[in-house]
């Protein structure tokens, strides 16, 4: 979709040719001209295949078909080797004539008394006689080959003749797949019928629509006096479809929540945290100003001339400048083309804005990284918590959300003002400064919390099991590797993957610059090399780890932080209205 888009008319081209397109003569007219290129390429390949066995005897001239044993004399064509040919024509028993050479052989003809055969024909295959079958038509060899040939021309012009009039034939492929689109909507239409009440004089349909285009609907149901409509609330059974509304800088990123499912009627919609995290987390792999940039200028140049894909275009665009960014802060640009200690390009304005901006260089400072990425970690597990916390508390179960949500936060909190009050953070190397930034004093208060929210959690986390043992059980369970512990401290070490994607394209990067400069000193080829290896090398950089981001990212958005809150089973709200899957129907 992204490179070939669908085709977008406007809707009075659809109407006139739906309206005076001629499908039928098309049809007959491809019909005829692909059924005579298949009796053509028939045959043609018979042809073919008569002259490769002609092949031996295009040279000879008179016809064989007279060529046949009789009841004192047999007679048998073969090809022989040109120093065997004297040898056997020698013998006083055999009658011999060279009808033509194939190669560096000979096509004889030999004829011999019947008496002895045998014995003949085992003298003749030890000097190296290969028998052939024999060319019995009443036309010569040589005539009947080139026959076939001025055939296979004939058919090729004609063959060609009939290509061109399937180009043409091609040129109305826009107006069949508007025809396509036109049935296709036709049916769609046509299946309405299903949920409709009719009489011979009326019909009745239900549907949903968008509250905010209800006035919209009235006025167009105004326009026709044979119309009434009434507003219905949804009923308790009802299960309204799910239309995701968000601002239009944010509304790109509803495609990561689709490619994910409908959240449930009335549920949170992900998409507007999606878009800071999916971005920040997807800079955080690239990271490199260079690459960002490029991704903004195809993002550009796609929106100004693409009208299909434009919400992956535009994400393409926040992903690039968000990556321009972060590629500035930690000093990457096309790798480490413009570093600071002997660059390979000297730009002093860029080279000055690197240093300026430079914040850590993740090959150099790697722990900066580490401390950044788990920060972040951190940051999205407890946004999904206290999501999932808001939503149960605005649906009326509080009771849940402070036991299921509300617990984990203050259980993670506490262990995380703990872990920062104690050396443990220096020995991890979680700080910089060589002792915690809190306050040993905090260290017991916040065991202590963790410690009574783990209680809870054991005691009510099950609190729907029957069984007192059992509840206590699956509790501990919870606790520790059921959605516990364990499962959460996963989660935050998994945002490690941004670390290594960002190092890996940093390496990579630094890598080919090192190739490339390589080669500046070869004469005369040598700056022609240096910029195609700089070249392919940083967009295939570029393209693969475009490709291992976005698959990382999107995990991270899907296993670690949609688990947290995000209820699934919605319907995509989906208007009747022309479908899109051939062509794109505008105003």
């Amino acid at each position: 979709m992204l490179f070939k888009p669908r085709v977008c008319i406007s809707s009075v081209q659809y109407r006139t040719i739906t309206k005076n397109f001629n499908l039928h003569h098309f049809l007959a007219s491809a019909n005829k001209v692909k059924n005579r290129i298949d009796v053509l390429n028939r045959e043609r390949e018979s042809l073919m295949q008569e002259n490769l066995e002609l092949e031996p005897w295009k040279n000879v001239t008179v016809s064989l078909m007279d060529i046949q044993s009789m009841a004192r004399a047999h007679a048998v064509v073969g090809r022989l080797s040109k120093e065997k040919i004297q040898e056997v024509f020698d013998l006083e028993t055999v009658e011999g004539e060279v009808l033509g050479w194939h190669g560096k052989k000979a096509m004889v003809l030999l004829a011999f008394h019947s008496e002895g055969r045998a014995d003949m024909m085992n003298f003749l295959q030890h000097k190296g006689l290969e028998e052939m079958p024999v060319w019995t038509t009443d036309v010569s060899p040589q005539d009947q080959y080139r026959h076939n040939l001025k055939r296979i021309l004939e058919i090729d012009r004609e063959s060609k003749q009939l290509k061109t009039n399937a180009a043409e034939l091609v040129k109305a492929f826009d107006s069949l797949q508007i025809l396509l689109a036109y049935y296709d909507n036709l049916e769609r239409k046509n299946a309405l019928f299903d949920y409709w009440m009719s009489t011979r004089n009326a019909f009745v349909i239900t549907g949903w629509v968008r509250a905010d285009h209800v006035e919209q609907l009235a006025s167009i149901f105004a326009q026709y006096r044979t119309i009434q409509y009434e507003k219905i609330a949804p009923g308790p059974n009802d299960s309204p479809p799910v239309s995701l509304q968000n601002h239009k800088a944010l509304a790109p990123f509803e495609l990561i929540t689709r490619l994910y499912g409908a959240p449930a009627y009335g549920s949170f919609d992900p998409s507007p945290a999606v878009s800071l995290f999916f971005v920040l987390s997807f800079s955080l792999c690239l990271t490199d100003a260079g690459y960002g940039l490029i991704l903004c200028i195809m993002a550009l140049i796609g929106l100004g001339k693409l009208r299909a894909g434009r919400d992956i275009l535009w994400i393409l665009f926040w992903v690039g400048f968000f990556t321009l960014f972060v590629g500035l802060l930690t000093g990457g640009i096309f790798g480490d083309l413009f570093r600071s200690d002997n660059p390979y390009v000297r730009l002093p304005a860029l080279n000055s804005l690197r240093d300026e901006m430079l914040w850590f260089d993740t090959l150099k400072e790697p722990m900066v990284f580490f401390r950044l990425v788990l920060l972040l970690g951190v940051i999205q597990v407890a946004s999904g918590l206290a999501i999932g916390l808001a939503e149960n508390v605005r649906d009326g179960r509080t009771t849940d959300g402070l036991l299921d949500k509300g617990t984990w936060l203050v259980l993670l909190g506490s262990l995380l003002l703990a872990l920062f009050s104690s050396e443990m953070c220096v020995t991890l190397s979680l700080v910089t400064s060589g002792k915690p930034p809190l306050d040993s004093t905090v260290t017991r208060p916040a065991l202590i919390l963790a410690a009574v929210m783990a209680v809870i959690v054991v005691c009510f986390s099950a609190r729907d099991e029957k069984n007192l043992f059992f509840r206590f059980f699956v509790g501990f369970l919870k606790l520790s590797v059921l959605s516990g512990i364990f499962s959460y401290l996963g989660d935050i070490l998994s945002y490690i993957r941004l670390m290594a994607l960002g190092m890996v394209t940093a390496g990579i990067g630094m890598a080919i610059n090192t190739i490339a400069f390589m080669m500046v000193d070869i004469p005369v080829v040598g700056v022609l090399l240096t910029v195609v290896v700089l070249t392919g090398g940083h967009l295939f950089n570029l393209a693969i780890n475009l490709l291992g981001g976005f698959v990382h990212t999107l995990r991270l958005q899907y296993v670690e932080f949609f688990t947290k809150f995000f209820v699934g089973g919605g319907k995509a709200f989906k208007p009747l209205s022309y479908g899109h899957r051939y062509v794109s129907i505008i105003a």
